[in-house]
């Protein structure tokens, strides 16, 4: 008798959703670029591109493939079906107007941290975080603002599943390390990554809670040679703290 609860899967379903990611994230591509990208045959990977084209998500020209228009009503939904999305676009918005940077509000889905909207201020820099993209958490200070204010368990559930991917000689590889990490953060109210994920690059996280429950968090990013002194201890983590208040008034009245 088959004991194993695991849920069966589709190779052939994975595939395709393998070859839509690869698409979003490698910005459009042929045929072979996509095959060797995945490592799949080209006859494989053409034969997938067709069956989406065919249903209107992919188009192609002059042999260089596309997500599809259709994808935006799908994703469009998602994102406004959020109740986070709503209150929190308006003050991300206003955030990045004042300090001139890149601010994002962040939520956990399937134990990683995803951009749910960003906003760039008038200095702001190009990252590689758009909405929709999934990030490690562990290398977040959204990340760790919101694993701080989950039970021990769930981040434990979250670590053994994702580890503790180094990107840079600043990465948090330790077990131990991250969660003094996210005690110290806890006591601040905010969380720090130091050139955790890219080089050069700081943020500052603060979590949103509701009635308890921590919904997200609300970051901002910037050059960590401009992201110093008292504008990085004291003043960005104040303005993200008062927003992340804001944002928990007006979630307590929905």
């Amino acid at each position: 008798m088959d004991t194993d609860d695991t849920p069966k899967t589709l190779t052939s379903v994975e595939k395709t959703f393998s070859i839509v990611e690869a698409l979003w994230k490698l910005d459009g591509a042929g045929v072979t670029e996509l095959a060797d990208h995945l490592d799949l045959s080209k006859s494989t990977t053409h034969a997938h591109l067709a069956t989406l084209a065919q249903n209107g998500f992919v188009v192609s020209e002059d042999g260089q493939y596309e997500l599809g228009l259709r994808f935006v009503n799908f994703g469009e939904y998602v994102k406004r079906s959020q109740p986070l999305y709503a209150v929190t676009r308006p003050v991300v918005e206003e955030v990045a107007e004042k300090t001139g940077e890149r601010v994002f509000c962040m939520v956990e889905q399937h134990g990683l941290a995803t951009a749910l909207c960003i906003a760039a201020g008038d200095r702001s820099v190009q990252t590689d975080i758009r909405v929709g993209t999934h990030s490690y958490m562990h290398c977040s200070s959204s990340g760790k603002a919101i694993l701080a204010h989950l039970p021990h368990s769930r981040i434990e559930e979250i670590l053994d599943r994702w580890g503790l991917k180094r990107f840079t000689e600043n990465t948090i590889t330790d077990r131990e390390r991250l969660y003094d990490e996210l005690s110290d953060g806890r006591d601040r109210g905010y969380f720090f990554n130091r050139e955790e994920y890219r080089t050069g690059v700081t943020a500052i996280g603060v979590p949103i809670v509701d009635g308890g429950d921590v919904r997200g968090a609300i970051s901002l990013s910037g050059p960590a040679m401009r992201l110093e002194g008292d504008w990085h201890e004291r003043e960005l983590p104040n303005r993200l703290l008062s927003a992340a208040n804001a944002i928990e008034v007006d979630l307590s009245f929905h």
